[in-house]
């Protein structure tokens, strides 16, 4: 789907090639696209998402079929894709097709960006020299290689790099001190690549923690308020807790696709890093504290957020 490109020599298709290139390219932009949806990109579902863009890509060169069956496949193959890439956890019609919005757009511009650059190595002097040096009809097999090439090298970049980065991310490790009305409690916590969450009248990023760790420092009320999901009877909250409530949108986060996640503004928030001589409550072996001061917000969620001993979700470069 995002580089529908005839790739053909002397009346031949090499629909092997067109196959490769295709499913390269849609693999790399649905990965693009989960990045910028939040979303965590499941690989099977992908790459078969990606599979059925490369096979309707070889399909149309050999079906004949009306401007108007032509235009619909074009919208609703997209969408199609997207739908098996995310599975249930779409969040509705409307994400599903904000979604495929957003497929279709880097689709677009990726496929700009392979094509220029596909055009730039293929007039370069290496690539004239290898093709002048090959037999009859081979600058015509070094273009289709090239940019199968391309599309694979895009594809396996991509992967490697995002994967060194989660890894990166997810190595730090660190405490977190919340403090509210007076009281406080510190948990231990990690990065999540995939927390994003931020608030959208401030945009100050959200730390998520387990209920269960954070509960004791928060007024009755309020601990049930989040027990109950967070969303309704806020209304029933005294106004100087509710003045606190920060409502943030969850798409990509925890629960479900759509929902909303309340938020509170804490008196003060503390990260400590990890260190090897740091204890448990983030003070390393001479006492001395390394905390980071961070205006972030604090959602407390009902339920386990790790099985690594983590209570708490950090955002991306808190540290």
């Amino acid at each position: 789907m995002s580089f529908q490109m005839q790739v053909q020599t002397d009346g031949t298709v090499y629909a092997d090639v067109l196959f490769l290139i295709n499913f390269s390219m849609d693999f790399l932009c649905f990965y693009i696209t989960a990045r910028i949806r939040s979303r965590r990109m499941r690989l099977r579902r992908t790459a078969a998402a990606a599979a059925i863009g490369g096979v309707y890509s070889v399909a149309i060169l050999f079906l004949e079929m009306p401007w108007i069956v032509y235009a619909l496949l074009t919208v609703g193959v997209p969408v199609l894709m997207c739908a098996v890439a995310e599975g249930k956890k779409t969040d509705g019609a409307r994400g599903l097709f904000l979604t495929a919005g957003v497929f279709v757009a880097v689709s677009t511009a990726l496929g700009g960006i392979m094509t220029a650059l596909y055009s730039v190595i293929n007039e370069s002097e290496i690539g004239k020299k290898l093709a002048d040096g090959g037999a009859e009809g081979a600058e015509d097999d070094l273009s289709v290689w090239l940019l199968a090439l391309l599309a694979a090298a895009g594809t396996a970049a991509t992967l490697i790099g995002g994967s060194r980065w989660r890894m990166h991310a997810a190595s730090h490790q660190g405490s977190v001190k919340v403090s509210f009305s007076g009281k406080s409690v510190t948990l231990r916590g990690m990065t999540d690549t995939g927390n994003f969450l931020t608030d959208p009248l401030s945009g100050r990023a959200v730390v998520l923690c387990e209920l269960d760790a954070v509960e004791e420092i928060f007024p009755a009320e309020l601990a049930g308020f989040w027990r109950r999901g967070g969303v309704s009877g806020a209304e029933s909250l005294p106004t100087e807790m509710a003045a606190k409530l920060r409502f943030i949108p969850a798409v990509g986060a925890v629960g479900k696709h759509g929902s909303v996640l309340a938020a509170v503004m804490p008196d003060s928030v503390e990260i400590f890093p990890e260190k090897e001589d740091a204890n448990e409550d983030g003070r390393n072996s001479e006492g001395l504290s390394d905390g980071i001061r961070a205006d972030v917000l604090i959602a407390p969620v009902p339920h386990r957020l790790s099985a690594g001993g983590s209570r708490a979700l950090f955002p991306p470069g808190i540290f």
